[in-house]
């Protein structure tokens, strides 16, 4: 409101000044035209006629018209350079366009007062603007990475079945049950990598189309917890890893909730913790009712720096270099975060480097 005053006296101004400047010409036009025709009928020179007869009466005029031309100019330049600001700005250009002025540290602030609040409002969007394109530009190039990785997570698998089926088939050669045992099974598992895999493309698929309704039941979640951890502590990873999970919590605790999802967003936070740190690191799992309920997985192992931090739940960021070979797809985080927060959770990550990680999910009872 304060700005729309300012600008609107702002203008008022302008409009007097260009009445003035009007009428100024106006007089100025009629005395000229009326001691020209004047002149033509009188035997003064005309020097002493232009001097004492034209310059001096209209002098006053051109003064008044010179203000009004340099009043113009002045409050004119903050206006057009609003314009050309604006202008860069529709045009993808996300900076402050160059004012003709001396450089000093003022440079940059508007000659009038009450272009001041949008200069402020224009070089905020215009730093805004700013980190969105980079935002949007590293984004795009995490997109890039990730869609290379899942193709390359896609193509590995396929060409385990391939070549396993192929020698299964060959009739060079006269493969032993136990071979053929051993071959079955590594196209069985490779085959559930690619079921994971498209799994979890599906899951993003509807979560980006609002279509996840969950099936709610009321139970005990300390019991819930302790048997994903019976779980995953059979998983053949977390025994080559000599990986240590634990649970710390004794109290039973009613919770409304879809057993199905809540079991893989915790399934991905803990084997997010199995897959990228050491052997022998441990890895503890709490529940606490507070003023809601908390549920949270640390570990000791490798931390993570900032990047990682920064970017742990973005969908199209795995961690990882795609050459490096990897058990996830780099969704996994992503969707555990969507999950919890379709039970109006909501899910923090402390982390330092060498020291350890803490996640913590929160939801209301």
């Amino acid at each position: 409101m304060k700005v729309k005053i300012k600008l609107s006296l702002h203008f008022l101004g302008s409009l007097i000044t260009l009445f003035i400047f009007v009428f100024s010409m106006i007089v100025l036009f009629s005395t000229l035209s009326n001691h020209l025709i004047i002149w033509f009928t009188s035997d003064e020179s005309i020097a002493t006629y232009f001097v004492n007869q034209i310059l001096l009466p209209i002098l006053p005029y051109l003064a008044v018209i010179l203000f009004c031309l340099l009043y113009g100019w002045w409050i004119g330049s903050d206006f057009f350079y609003v314009l050309d600001w604006i202008l860069l700005l529709s045009k993808g250009v996300y900076r402050e366009p160059n004012r003709m002025r001396k450089k000093t540290k003022n440079h940059n602030k508007p000659r009038f007062n009450a272009y001041q609040d949008i200069f402020i409002q224009l070089r905020t969007l215009t730093e805004t603007l700013q980190r969105n394109e980079l935002e949007r530009k590293e984004l795009e190039k995490m997109r890039k990475e990730w869609t290379a990785g899942i193709s390359h997570d896609l193509k590995t698998p396929l060409t385990y079945i391939k070549g396993y089926s192929y020698m299964l088939s060959s009739d060079e050669h006269e493969w032993s049950e136990e071979e053929k045992q051993r071959f079955t099974s590594l196209i069985r598992k490779q085959a559930i990598h690619m079921e994971n895999i498209i799994e979890d493309l599906n899951t993003v698929f509807h979560f980006d189309n609002g279509q996840f309704p969950l099936s709610l039941q009321k139970k005990d979640i300390t019991q819930f917890v302790h048997d994903i951890v019976m779980d995953i502590t059979d998983n053949p990873l977390v025994k080559q890893k000599n990986i240590a999970i634990k649970i710390n919590t004794n109290q039973s605790i009613p919770f409304i909730f879809d057993e199905q999802m809540l079991k893989r967003a915790l399934n991905n936070l803990i084997m997010n913790a199995v897959i990228h740190n050491p052997i022998g690191t441990e890895i503890m799992l709490s529940v606490e009712k507070r003023n809601h309920l908390v549920i949270e997985v640390s570990d000791n192992g490798v931390g993570m720096n900032n990047e990682t931090l920064r970017n742990l739940f973005n969908r199209y960021y795995r961690g990882t270099s795609t050459k490096i070979p990897s058990e996830g797809t780099g969704l996994g985080m992503s969707i555990a975060k969507q999950l919890i927060e379709a039970h109006q959770g909501s899910i923090t990550v402390e982390s330092t480097l060498n020291e350890g990680t803490v996640i913590s999910c929160q939801f209301y009872i």
